[in-house]
C-alpha cells in the first residue's frame, strides 16, 4: 500500500513539476491509509517549488503492526527532484520522530513490475522506550531493489554502516565496517531469504537462508553457517550476550571458530560448532581450558561423535591435564563408555556415562573412581592447609531423574589412612532455588596424627572412627543430622599433647577451660588416653552435645589412662551450629589458647 502511495504521490507531483511555472505550491491530504506493515493517517504533504530547488515536508501518524499508539512523525526535504515520472529524489533529507533524528538522502525509482530505493543516512540516532534498540551517529546506506517476473518478486537488499553504534537486543556492535547483503524471492505467502551474509568487524563473515510465511509469520526453514571467525569477537558480541546469567557469561576468549545450525518445519535439524586453538577463561576463576580443540557436532536424524582436546587448565582451581573427551550423541541422547579427566597427578574416571532428554526434562547415570591424587597437591591447589597422602575411592553409581538425583550404592574415598564413605545419597532438586540433600557419612580408622597435624590442633596420636546419620541439608545448609565421632576400637597408640588438650578444652566451653587451668596441665607435653568422643544431635540450628560417657554436670569428652592421663569434661550441653562451627575455626585457625598458669 505504502509503494502504490508513493508512486501515485511521484506522477502527481511529475505532473504539476511539469508546469512548475505556474505553481508556487502543492499540498496533498490523506486521512488513513491501512496496510500489512501497518496504518498512516493525518498524512500532510507539502511541496514548495517557489524557489530554484523544490522543498518537500511531510507529517503524519504512523503506528506498526507491532505498536499500541501512533508515532507522529516529520519527514524534510532541502532538495525535490521528481522531473520523470516514477522517481523521486529527497536530497539533504530529515526524518524526525519521538526517539529519532536521522538526516538522510533518498532515490525511488518506480515501474509497474520493479523498484528500487537507495538511502544514505548520516549522523542518525534513535532508541525505543523499552531501550532494546538504540543508534547513535550512525552513517551509512540502505538499499533495496525488485523485480516482479511472472508474478514472483525477485529482490536484494543491503544493510551498512560504517560509523556509529548499534544495539540491538541483545547484541551489541561498537564497532562500524558491518555489512549485511541480502537476496530472495516473494510469492504471496512465502518470503524466501535464499542467500543472506553478514560481515561483522572484528568477528568475521556469516551466512544464512531463510523461510518464512508471511500469513502465519513463521520461520520455517533456517540455515545458518560461518567459517573461520574470530572466536573472542564471536563470543562477545553473539555468544557472550546470550549466556549473560550463566556460568559462561564472564569469559576471556581467544581461537578461530566456525559453526552452523539448521532448522527445519520450526524444529532443530542440526548444529555444528568447531574450536580450533581456543583458549578459555573464566574472569571468576572457577575453570580455564588451553589451546583447545573441539569438534561438537548434532543432527536430528543421525547419531554424531564429539571430540574434545585441551592441553591443560583448571577446574575449580584444580591443575588439569592434557585431555581427550570422545562421546556419542544421538539425537537428544548422550552416551561413552569411559570419559578420563586428568586432575594433578591423578584422575577423575567416569564409566557407563548416559545422558537423555526427555519431556524438556534431563535423565542421566554414571560411575566414577578415582586415580590416587595426592593430597599435598590437593590441597596446595585450594589453598588449605597441607596434607599427607592420597585421595582415591569410587562412586557405584549416580542415577538423576524427575530432579532427583540418587547415589545406588555406598561411595567410598581413602584419606588420611582411614576411609570416608558416604551412603543413602539423595538430592532433590539440585539445580533449583533451594536444593535439599539426604545422606550418612561414615569415617573409619582415620590416622589422627595426620588429620590434627594438618590443621594445626595439637598432636593426636590413634585412630577415629565417625558416623553422621540422617543427615539433612536444605540450600546446603546443615538442618538435621546425628554426628558422632569416637576412638577406633583395637590396639593402638593413644597420646594426647597439651596443645590438642587445651582444643579440646576449647571446644568444652568455658567451664572446661577453667578447670584445665587448676590442674597439673602445664607440667607435661603429652598424655594417654583410652578413650576421645564428641556428639552433637542437631535439630534446625540447636546442637545438644554428648561424649565418651555421661557426668552429671555435663560429659566426657577425653577420658585419661594410665600417668600421666588427663580428663577432659565438657559443660556445654546446648549450643547453636553457627556457635560450634565459629569455635572448631578459630581452633583450626591457631586463634584459641587455653591460657595455662
Amino acid at each position: 500500500m505504502f509503494r502504490q502511495l508513493a508512486i501515485v504521490f511521484s506522477i502527481c507531483i511529475s505532473l504539476f513539476y511539469q508546469q512548475a511555472y505556474a505553481i508556487s505550491a502543492i499540498q496533498i491530504q490523506v486521512g488513513e491509509v491501512d496496510a500489512p506493515a501497518g496504518k498512516l493517517k493525518n498524512a500532510q504533504f507539502q511541496v514548495d517549488l517557489k524557489g530554484t530547488k523544490p522543498t518537500l515536508s511531510l507529517k503524519a501518524e504512523v503506528k506498526p503492526t507491532n505498536e499500541k499508539e501512533f508515532i507522529p512523525f516529520s519527514l524534510q526535504c532541502a532538495q525535490f527532484n521528481t522531473e520523470k515520472i516514477g522517481q523521486i529524489d529527497c536530497l539533504n533529507g530529515s526524518f524526525i520522530a519521538k526517539q529519532v533524528k536521522a538526516p538522510f538522502s533518498v532515490n525511488f525509482v518506480s515501474y509497474p513490475n520493479d523498484f528500487a530505493i537507495d538511502i544514505a543516512f548520516n549522523a542518525a540516532n534513535f532508541s525505543d522506550e523499552s531501550g532494546l534498540h538504540a543508534g547513535e551517529n550512525l552513517t551509512g546506506e540502505i538499499k533495496l531493489a525488485a523485480k516482479n517476473i511472472n508474478n514472483i518478486w525477485q529482490w536484494n537488499g543491503l544493510i551498512s554502516w560504517d560509523k556509529g553504534e548499534l544495539f540491538w537486543q541483545p547484541f551489541y556492535f561498537g564497532k562500524a565496517g558491518n555489512r549485511f547483503e541480502v537476496n530472495g524471492t516473494f510469492k504471496q505467502p512465502m518470503l524466501n531469504i535464499e542467500n543472506a551474509s553478514l560481515l561483522v568487524n572484528e568477528v568475521g563473515k556469516m551466512t544464512s537462508s531463510v523461510q518464512i510465511n508471511t500469513e502465519t509469520k513463521a520461520v520455517e526453514d533456517i540455515k545458518v553457517s560461518a567459517k573461520d571467525v574470530d572466536f573472542a569477537g564471536l563470543y562477545a558480541i553473539f555468544l557472550k550476550p546470550m549466556a549473560e546469567k550463566s556460568v559462561f557469561g564472564n569469559l576471556d576468549v581467544s581461537g578461530k571458530a566456525d559453526w552452523q545450525f539448521e532448522i527445519k518445519n520450526l524444529e532443530p535439524s542440526s548444529f555444528e560448532l568447531n574450536l580450533r586453538d581456543a583458549n578459555i577463561d573464566d574472569k571468576n576463576g572457577k575453570f580455564a581450558f588451553k589451546h583447545m580443540n573441539a569438534h561438537l557436532p548434532w543432527d536430528y536424524n543421525s547419531a554424531k561423535t564429539v571430540n574434545i582436546e585441551y592441553e591443560g587448565g583448571h577446574l575449580l582451581k584444580m591443575p588439569l591435564g592434557d585431555t581427550k573427551l570422545s562421546a556419542v550423541i544421538n539425537r537428544y541422547s548422550f552416551t561413552t563408555p569411559q570419559l578420563t579427566l586428568p586432575i594433578l597427578d591423578g584422575a577423575l574416571n567416569f564409566t557407563d556415562l548416559s545422558a537423555a532428554m526427555i519431556s524438556d526434562n534431563w535423565y542421566w547415570h554414571v560411575g566414577m573412581n578415582v586415580t590416587p591424587i595426592s593430597m599435598t597437591e590437593f590441597t596446595k591447589a585450594l589453598g588449605w592447609p597441607i596434607m599427607q597422602g592420597k585421595i582415591s575411592g569410587r562412586v557405584p553409581q549416580l542415577t538423576y531423574a524427575g530432579k532427583l538425583l540418587v547415589m545406588d550404592g555406598a561411595m567410598v574415598f581413602n584419606v588420611f589412612d582411614g576411609t570416608i564413605g558416604m551412603d543413602n545419597l539423595k538430592i532433590e532438586d539440585p539445580l533449583g532455588v533451594v536444593p535439599r540433600l539426604q545422606a550418612d557419612l561414615q569415617m573409619r580408622r582415620l590416622d589422627l596424627g595426620n588429620l590434627t597435624r594438618t590443621f594445626s590442633f595439637g598432636d593426636i596420636e590413634g585412630k577415629l572412627d565417625g558416623d553422621v546419620k540422617s543427615m539433612v541439608l536444605e540450600n546446603w545448609k546443615p538442618v538435621r543430622l546425628d554426628a558422632s565421632i569416637q576412638t577406633s576400637e583395637g590396639k593402638h597408640l593413644k597420646k594426647i599433647s597439651q596443645r590438642a588438650v587445651e582444643n579440646i578444652a576449647a571446644l568444652g566451653g568455658e567451664g572446661t577451660a577453667a578447670a584445665l587451668q587448676r590442674t597439673f596441665l602445664r607440667f607435661f607435653k603429652e598424655f594417654n588416653y583410652e578413650k576421645i568422643g564428641l556428639s552433637c544431635k542437631l535439630r534446625q540450628d540447636v546442637c545438644e552435645m554428648g561424649g565418651v560417657e555421661s557426668t552429671t554436670t555435663g560429659y566426657v569428652i577425653v577420658k585419661g589412662k594410665g600417668i600421666p592421663a588427663v580428663n577432659v569434661n565438657g559443660y556445654t550441653q546446648r549450643i547453636s551450629l553457627s556457635d560450634l562451627l565459629g569455635r572448631i575455626k578459630r581452633i583450626t585457625d591457631g586463634n584459641t589458647k587455653v591460657l595455662v598458669q
